[in-house]
């Protein structure tokens, strides 16, 4: 009588030392090189620029308008690190931390930014908010800012003064670090 193949291969496994690691057992395994972990987000760097907004698969993100930052809730993540790579200021960065799993997806540890430190914010800021305007003696109508701009808050031809919309403006200031003749300045509403 001939074996079956899957019997010798479900013999050898018997004896065998499990493949995995039999976790929270043990101590988790290190993690490799480039994991992409828990998503930790600097609000204080944060410039409001909804760049990571428009690229989340996800819907992580939501835009605070009050406070110029946003917010995001760590429950529907796919751990794409997209928003890492698009934010300009480095705001958004993996972790390697990947012991996030609770019995409630709307849990507090996976929410940054809730209704009580969005509010402590406001008060804060005191009302104001960070715009800019460009200096026409200054333009050279560049396109440099209008093609830089995340809100597409600026309109101008080539060699013409450029303007930028108070109304799309979020007060990023990407357009300001970018210009070369420092034709763009701060102000606050």
């Amino acid at each position: 009588m001939k074996v079956p193949p899957t019997l010798s291969v479900v013999l050898r496994n018997l004896f065998k030392k499990p493949a995995t690691n039999p976790f929270p057992k043990s101590e988790p395994l290190p993690t490799p090189e480039g994991f992409r972990g828990k998503l930790v987000y600097h609000v204080d760097k944060c410039i409001g620029c909804k760049l990571c907004i428009s690229v989340c698969p996800a819907g992580v993100f939501e835009y605070v308008p009050e406070i110029k930052k946003v917010t995001l809730w760590l429950g529907r993540c796919v751990f794409c690190q997209q928003c890492v790579d698009v934010c300009p200021v480095s705001a958004l960065e993996m972790s390697d931390e990947f012991l996030l799993a609770t019995y409630n997806k709307y849990d507090d540890a996976l929410r940054w930014l809730k209704e009580e430190e969005i509010e402590e914010m406001i008060a804060q800021q005191g009302g104001k908010t960070k715009k800019y305007r460009i200096i026409p003696e200054k333009c050279k109508g560049c396109t440099l800012c209008a093609r830089n701009c995340p809100q597409n808050a600026i309109e101008g031809a080539p060699r013409v003064v450029h303007k930028i919309d108070p109304n799309k403006c979020v007060g990023c200031g990407v357009c300001a670090t970018v210009c070369k003749f420092g034709a763009i300045e701060e102000y606050e509403e």
